[in-house]
């Protein structure tokens, strides 16, 4: 989101990554169905279909072995990580 340069987000640019992030965060409670605090990888694909995101089951694949713990859920941290890559990929 920084886009002059300096390495500090300005007050227009951190608006914009707080807006994000409270969206990453409905989406996120919306989908984390158990209410536990982390996603499964079956409501990690809800969510990124939420999120605008349809992937195919290889990079789905990928981003839980990229991102999930060896449960293979998801925590908040690790999901706006993911969201993070794929916006800057996309």
């Amino acid at each position: 989101l920084q886009k002059d340069g300096s390495g500090k987000l300005g007050l227009v640019e951190f608006n914009v990554l707080w807006n994000r992030i409270r969206n990453y965060l409905s989406i996120f409670r919306k989908f984390d169905l158990d209410k536990s605090g982390s996603i499964s990888s079956y409501e990690l694909r809800l969510a990124l279909e939420a999120a605008g995101y349809r992937l195919n089951k290889r990079l789905h694949e990928l981003l839980i072995t990229r991102y999930a713990e060896p449960d293979l859920a998801l925590d908040f941290d690790s999901f706006v990580c993911c969201l993070v890559r794929l916006e800057t990929m996309f």
